[in-house]
Parts: structure tokens; sequence; C-alpha cells
């Protein structure tokens, strides 16, 4: 359970620089950053896949919010929130890309082979005196 929630912390900082860098792409970031954690962490199960995706959406979402909210009070300008179709579907659309990023990363991760082990070498015999 420490791994996946490393590899969500991981995922979660990727994804806030992809975010602060390309604002107009909503859970993109944060969906290829959990695929790519998970893969590099090498999560094979399904619970770990979904702890890791969930805190990787929390977390990122959340900090980008805040920095946006920040941005708004620290410039003194109001903020106006128009209710439309997106502010309904994009949280809904989000929570889903986020099961299916679990399921990808974790896929992905069990179709690698392990790497073998080479078998510890033996030092050299001693010279007979």
């Amino acid at each position: 359970m420490d791994r996946c929630i490393r590899a969500g912390i991981y995922g979660a900082l990727i994804s806030l620089l992809c975010g602060l860098f390309f604002s107009d792409l909503y859970f993109i970031p944060s969906f290829l950053a959990t695929i790519l954690v998970i893969y590099v962490s090498r999560l094979l199960t399904l619970r770990e896949g979904l702890v890791t995706s969930l805190m990787t959406y929390f977390f990122s979402d959340g900090f980008l919010t805040t920095i946006a909210a920040a941005i708004y009070f620290g410039t003194n300008e109001p903020y106006v929130l128009t209710i439309d179709i997106w502010v309904v579907i994009l949280p809904l659309v989000s929570t889903f890309s986020a099961i299916i990023a679990a399921y990808v990363g974790v896929r992905l991760a069990q179709k690698v082979k392990p790497v073998q082990e080479l078998p510890p070498s033996l030092p050299p015999p001693l010279p007979p005196v």
C-alpha cells in the first residue's frame, strides 16, 4: 500500500506540472500521469491502481483549483461561475477517466515481463598454497 500512495503523490506532481503549463486540457494530464506512474511503479492489482489514480486526480484537481482561486483573490477579480452543461459533465467524466486510467495502467504493468535477476557471482577460487 505504501507504493501506491507514493505513486499517487508522484502522479499528482506530474499532473500538476502539466496542468500549470497546459491549462486547457482538463483531465488529460491527470489521466496520462496516472497511467505513467502506475506503469513505472509496476502496480499489478486493480486496488493499488485505483488508490493511485484517485489520489492523483484528487490532489491535482484540488491544487489546480486552489491556485486558480488564489489568482482571482490576489488580483482582486470577481469570480463569475456560469452554470452550463460542462460544469455538470466534467466532474463525472473526470471520475470515470480515473477508473479507466487505473485499469489501463494496471493492464500495461501486467503485460511487462519481469526482469530476470542474475544469480550472484561467486568470488574466484583462491590459488593453491
